[in-house]
């Protein structure tokens, strides 16, 4: 199997499953709002350690430009318009960790899409279908990659009023903090990595009137999300599989999806039961 017919799998609840289904579209939530929150943090305490080996090494050109830098970066994420918002996706599509985390007590189901079917429909290149990478040699290998590129564009290190708005406005600080807040969302702790997880990262770019940021109900606050498009304009939904999650009833539950999918024209190839055992966690 090539990468591009690789399917990654989408777990969500039976809400979740008639709405995707009736919007054809799927949600990514404000990743400063998702269950983990430390996720960030541990990218920016990366890329913090990286760059002050750097500056060990006696590497001072830029110096002034990438601490101004950790400055913004650290203010972005704090702020609550921060515009990146992610939708998880695993290759494995039947893990018990999966239906604790992301099901109704592990009833719900787990949806198989491409991976050529989800880069297709990337909405106007504002959003890139991610691996995470759990390997912390990785993860430094990449970050001093673009920390290195980034120091390159630099020969000088002034540090007037007028350069620094130069600097934080140039080029190489938007492609730097682009490039990093891609990256972030992407950095995992090893301890999670038998997710095998994937993600769309959108950027909201809020000056632009065709995004709508919607709320929802989370645990214990609202959430702020953004529902992305599955499907161009006319087309038909295509879900490769559907996995029914641990139920009591897993046989009627898997005839209830499949008379839901061909009744509004869901393009798919099956529906199957999960092989884990039902328990009321």
């Amino acid at each position: 199997m090539g990468k591009s017919d690789k399917v990654l799998f989408h777990y969500t609840s039976l809400e979740g499953l008639l709405g995707i289904i009736e919007k054809k579209s799927i949600w990514a939530t404000n990743i400063l709002y998702l269950n983990d929150t430390t996720e960030l943090n541990y990218a920016m305490s990366l890329l913090e350690e990286q760059l002050h080996n750097f500056f060990k090494r006696g590497i001072t050109h830029g110096e002034w430009f990438f601490r101004t830098l950790l400055e913004d970066i650290r203010y972005s994420i704090s702020s609550t318009e921060f515009p990146f918002y992610v939708c998880s996706f695993s290759e494995e599509k039947d893990i018990l960790g999966q239906w604790r985390g992301y099901s109704s007590k592990g009833i719900g189901f787990s949806l198989g899409f491409k991976l050529s079917y989800l880069i297709t429909n990337e909405n106007n290149r504002t959003s890139v279908v991610k691996p995470c990478i759990y390997d912390e040699s990785e993860q430094i290998t990449v970050i001093n990659k673009l920390i290195e590129k980034t120091s390159s564009t630099f020969t000088h290190d002034n540090k007037s009023p007028d350069s620094l708005y130069e600097m934080i406005s140039s080029k190489p600080a938007m492609e730097f903090l682009t490039e990093f807040m891609v990256l972030a969302p992407t950095f995992k702790h090893p301890k999670f990595r038998e997710e095998k997880e994937w993600r769309i990262i959108y950027r909201a770019h809020h000056s632009d009137k065709n995004v709508k940021i919607e709320f929802r109900a989370g645990r214990s606050m609202i959430v702020p999300y953004i529902a992305i498009p599955l499907t161009r304009e006319g087309d038909d939904l295509i879900i490769n599989k559907v996995i029914v999650g641990p139920t009591l009833e897993p046989n009627l539950s898997k005839a209830s999806v499949e008379m839901l999918l061909e009744s509004k024209n869901v393009k798919f190839d099956e529906v199957e039961c999960s092989i884990i055992p039902y328990r009321h966690w």
